[in-house]
């Protein structure tokens, strides 16, 4: 089974919680078009975090359920990223609202945005040594396919279209070598 995209979206949200801790240390000095960017970085972060933990949560930890049936560890593992993925979403709003208001003090911004990148990376860090081995255990390719195929449902060419070039902003060699290879393999692209 091909994690490509999953474990490339990993190094994506590291890459901008980089950037939103640089930004949050910051913030005083931006000028309207700095803070714009931020501003649009900081949505599309939301986007695709909000879409690939969607995924996980409605398609990949059910299917995974069903195949890891009988194996309490393993389930136990998915009910603890599920639970992660419950911690996370209160973090978003604390920074939304900590960013939106130009009255914060620096520190809780960039407390704010500290927390977040603490537990956001915890979890991809969790998921990636602890869930994601279980992938192949737990689905056949027909299970794995139909996930990846439900996910592209719910992208549709639009989403496609701030995916891809989100992912590969600011990509390592070997990411970029990895999404091109994907997409040559599974999407028929040249």
């Amino acid at each position: 089974m091909d994690l490509t995209i999953m474990l490339v979206s990993h190094d994506a949200f590291r890459r901008d919680l980089r950037r939103l801790e640089k930004a949050a240390a910051r913030r005083h000095g931006d000028d309207p078009l700095t803070r714009k960017r931020v501003e649009t970085g900081w949505r599309i972060f939301k986007t695709q975090l909000h879409f690939h933990h969607e995924g996980e949560d409605r398609g990949l930890w059910p299917r995974m359920a069903k195949g890891l049936a009988g194996r309490p560890q393993a389930l136990a593992v998915l009910g603890e990223l599920v639970s992660e993925h419950n911690l996370i979403d209160p973090l978003l709003t604390q920074f939304d609202a900590a960013f939106a208001d130009p009255q914060t003090p620096a520190d809780r911004v960039e407390k704010a945005v500290a927390e977040l990148a603490t537990c956001l990376e915890g979890h991809l860090e969790h998921e990636e040594k602890e869930g994601l081995p279980y992938v192949q255990e737990a689905l056949a390719d027909k299970e794995w396919k139909a996930f990846t195929a439900d996910q592209r449902e719910q992208l549709g060419l639009t989403g496609a279209a701030e995916l891809f070039p989100w992912l590969l902003d600011d990509a390592s060699e070997e990411n970029l070598r990895r999404v091109t290879s994907f997409c040559r393999c599974r999407c028929g692209w040249p």
